[in-house]
């Protein structure tokens, strides 16, 4: 499927687009025709994988966009732009992920490990909401890792506590990532957006080197199991699921709990200064009437 699908027309939104599976990701759907909108935290790697791309067919284009997700001003800024200069998107992919080294508490007050794998996609995306509803119909995939079946909830954001294990952190950023996502794939079922969570296996990327095992599969076998979810006509109408490589199966239970998903969606939209009208509409917290 990945060496015939064609995208021509279609624009894809790829989040940490300058390593592993983003990378490898931008690289398939731009061989396949798509226009491609690339997230990164770093210029230099930005500059890097347009140069590695290459010209494309003719009309396609490419635009670049940088932010540091462990500063949510960053992340308001990139939102800012791409609503100001891009007039639809087929599929979003939050990708970006980061595996922390030791404890580090962000400029916002977020354990960085949450804010960046968990707190700015949240933002990302629900900045972009009116974006995505017009460009519906359209597809959103968040990365997961099967790492959230070891790890319980974190609702309440401790930055302090005594115990930090980065292994721990990680899963638990990841965890929140399929609550997140049943919660805004009901959310936006009637808009004609589809939203799903993927573990696309054990992969050999940067993260590995720092994780308990020695093995892994190559990272375009993991990038083909979310290139799946982004074209697969089959998966057009499949919402609110998480996959495992390429296998819809259920969550851990926590995951599953309704009662944590609401309660992770409230707590979140005010950690990232955001509130919820009536009308479902997402609005800066200093906008409600």
């Amino acid at each position: 499927m990945t060496e015939t699908q064609n995208l021509f027309g279609k624009t894809i939104l790829i989040t940490g687009a300058t390593d592993g599976i983003g990378k490898e990701l931008a690289k398939m759907s731009w061989q396949a025709g798509a226009d491609l909108i690339l997230h990164g935290r770093n210029p230099n790697k930005l500059a890097d994988l347009l140069t590695e791309l290459g010209s494309g067919a003719p009309g396609q284009k490419v635009e670049t966009y940088r932010a540091d997700y462990s500063r949510l001003s960053d992340v308001r800024s990139m939102a800012g732009q791409i609503l100001g200069n891009v007039p639809k998107i087929d599929v979003l992919v939050n990708n970006a992920g980061f595996y922390p080294e030791k404890r580090v508490i962000t400029e916002d007050g977020f354990e960085e490990c949450n804010q960046v794998n968990f707190l700015s996609p949240f933002l990302l995306t629900n900045l972009l909401r009116p974006l995505l509803i017009k460009s519906a119909p359209m597809r959103v995939v968040n990365l997961s890792s099967i790492g959230h079946r070891y790890v319980w909830s974190n609702l309440n954001g401790a930055v302090d506590h005594p115990f930090y294990w980065r292994w721990v952190a990680y899963c638990r950023s990841k965890l929140d990532m399929i609550p997140f996502t049943r919660e805004l794939a009901g959310q936006l079922k009637n808009d004609g957006i589809t939203v799903n969570c993927v573990h696309p296996g054990v992969i050999r990327t940067k993260v590995i080197r720092f994780l308990p095992v020695s093995w892994g599969a190559s990272v375009r076998s993991g990038a083909e199991t979310v290139f799946r979810l982004m074209v697969d006509p089959a998966l057009a109408n499949v919402t609110g699921k998480y996959f495992e490589r390429y296998k819809i199966v259920q969550p851990s239970i926590v995951a599953q709990s309704t009662r944590y998903q609401s309660a992770l969606w409230r707590v979140t939209l005010r950690r990232v200064g955001l509130i919820q009208d009536a009308d479902g509409a997402i609005l800066p917290r200093q906008e409600q009437a």
